[in-house]
C-alpha cells in the first residue's frame, strides 16, 4: 500500500508541474524616510498576486507581508514589460520600549524584464502605502513611499 501511494504521489507531482510556474527571488529597498529592507518574493503565475516577505532589522525590527494585486503587466518592448496595481500591506514592530502594527493598501506602479528565455525577472517598483498604525492609539499614516528592486527566477 505504501508503494502505491509513493507512486501516485510522485505521478501527481510529475502530472502538475506544467500546471503552474513559481517564481521567487530577494527584493531590496528604501522607504522615503531612509529605511532599508529585505525580503522574499514570490508569485505563481496562475495569480494575479505578489507576495513578499520582508524583515527591516536594526534598533527596531519590522517583520511584515504584502500582496500585490497586478491589474496590468503589458510589453513595452521585447522582454521589457511595465506594472501597475493594488495590494495589502502589514507588518510588526518590535524593539526596545517598542510595539505597533502597520496595515494599510498599496498602489504601485513598476518595470519589469525577463532574461534567459523568461528564467529571471528583473524589477523596479514603487508604491504608495497609505495605512494607519497602531502604537498608543490609532495614528494614519500616508508617508509610506517603498521603492524596491529585486529578481526573481522562475521555475
Amino acid at each position: 500500500m505504501k508503494k502505491l501511494f509513493s507512486v501516485l504521489a510522485v505521478l501527481f507531482v510529475l502530472g502538475t508541474v506544467d500546471v503552474f510556474a513559481l517564481g521567487i527571488g530577494p527584493q531590496a529597498g528604501y522607504t522615503v524616510n531612509g529605511t532599508p529592507s529585505g525580503a522574499i518574493t514570490f508569485k505563481v503565475d496562475s495569480l494575479p498576486c505578489v507576495f513578499a516577505v520582508n524583515a527591516d532589522i536594526g534598533k527596531v525590527t519590522s517583520i511584515g507581508l504584502t500582496a500585490d494585486w497586478w491589474l496590468a503587466n503589458p510589453v513595452i518592448t521585447g522582454p521589457w514589460h511595465y506594472f501597475y496595481g493594488v495590494g495589502l500591506a502589514g507588518s510588526m514592530v518590535v524593539g526596545e520600549n517598542n510595539g505597533a502594527v502597520f496595515v494599510g493598501g498599496r498602489a504601485l506602479v513598476g518595470t519589469n524584464v525577463y532574461l534567459l528565455d523568461n528564467f529571471i525577472e528583473l524589477y523596479l517598483q514603487l508604491a504608495w502605502q497609505p495605512g494607519i498604525v497602531i502604537h498608543d492609539g490609532v495614528h494614519p499614516v500616508y508617508d509610506q513611499i517603498p521603492v524596491n528592486f529585486g529578481l526573481r527566477f522562475w521555475f
